[in-house]
């Protein structure tokens, strides 16, 4: 499959931020201060980096999936992956925290931009009978 330059800018840059956002969380849970700006002003990204069986989990799957785009390893499976993240982060920031709905924006057409150039892929999983 070809790879236009505009396909790998979206790959590296999704890649960075959630790397960075899986990074970053995991600062937070040792207890360093987060580099960038935060939502932790809003109850509700208390209660979810209060619980450590929620967050853990969400930041390693961040990581992972941002360490695959990165490194052009099993990019659909990372795409899979952050689609519900990416559309929680979306909403959170429609919902929640609106100073930061650029972000959520920026993610969710990354997203769109890639899971559309990797389309292919997914054909086989929307088989109505198997």
């Amino acid at each position: 499959m070809r790879y236009p330059v505009i396909v790998t800018v979206a790959r590296l840059l999704l890649g960075a931020i959630f790397a960075f956002a899986g990074f970053n969380g995991f600062l937070l849970l040792f207890g360093v201060e987060p580099v960038g700006p935060t939502s932790l002003h809003v109850p509700f990204m208390q209660v979810l980096v209060a619980t450590p069986y929620v967050i853990i989990p969400l930041k390693a799957t961040e990581l992972l999936a941002g360490v695959m785009l990165l490194s052009n390893r099993f990019v659909p499976l990372a795409l899979l992956m952050l689609v519900p993240i990416g559309l929680n982060i979306f909403l959170f920031h429609v919902f929640a925290d609106p100073g930061l709905l650029l972000n959520g924006i920026v993610v969710v057409i990354l997203l769109a931009l890639l899971l559309y150039h990797y389309r292919a892929y997914y054909l086989q999983l929307l088989v109505s009978k198997a």
